[in-house]
């Protein structure tokens, strides 16, 4: 299952609550953080390497939380 259309956004709400839900129970931000990516690699498994473009937008969304 991956996202469709061009934006990488479709899969926010799933990484931001896997970095949240993490944050919740304690864990250190490292491993919540690898959890997020870990969500959007699931949303999008071509992303095999992860340019530091991606991961800033994912570093972005989990510190700036969901939009409305």
């Amino acid at each position: 299952m991956g996202c469709r259309g061009d934006t990488s956004d479709c899969c926010r709400p799933a990484v931001v609550r896997a970095y949240q839900e993490m944050r919740g129970r304690g864990q250190p931000e490292k491993f919540c953080l690898e959890a997020a990516i870990a969500v959007y690699r699931w949303h999008h498994p071509s992303a095999c390497d992860l340019p530091p473009e991606v991961m800033a937008m994912v570093t972005g969304w989990v510190h700036d939380g969901p939009r409305h």
